[in-house]
């Protein structure tokens, strides 16, 4: 990967701290830096200081779900730019569709591969592959 990667950060989003740990180490070779929030309320308290290149999310988290909060980041003229990518458990495709229509890039079920994480990092971030 190119240094410019190392400029490039990551949020993940997710309630597990499991899931946390396992995406990150998942990511990090790669040299991107990385930001973890354990909700959407912390995510967007955290999203006032930091400007992630992607965010990767879980749907389901207490407080805030995941369509909660990617329609308040949509919303948002100065974060609606980042492309947000879901990760669920969830197997219903109307989990998928609203996602997407809420503004998401895309969805990946859980559990998230190597291969599948690394190919929807490079289709949503072309620019720093």
């Amino acid at each position: 990967m190119e240094d410019n990667s190392l400029k490039s950060s990551i949020l993940i989003i997710d309630d597990s701290t499991t899931a946390l740990r396992h995406i990150s180490k998942m990511i990090v070779p790669l040299g991107y830096k990385i930001h973890v929030a354990k909700s959407g309320l912390q995510a967007l308290k955290l999203l006032t200081i930091i400007n992630p290149t992607l965010i990767l999310m879980d749907l389901g988290m207490p407080d805030m779900d995941g369509f909660e909060c990617c329609e308040r980041l949509k919303r948002s003229a100065c974060r609606a730019h980042i492309p947000i990518i879901f990760l669920s458990g969830s197997h219903d495709d109307k989990d998928k569709e609203k996602a997407i229509d809420l503004g998401a890039e895309d969805f990946i079920t859980k559990p998230v591969s190597r291969d599948d994480l690394f190919s929807k990092l490079e289709e949503h971030m072309p620019w720093v592959q």
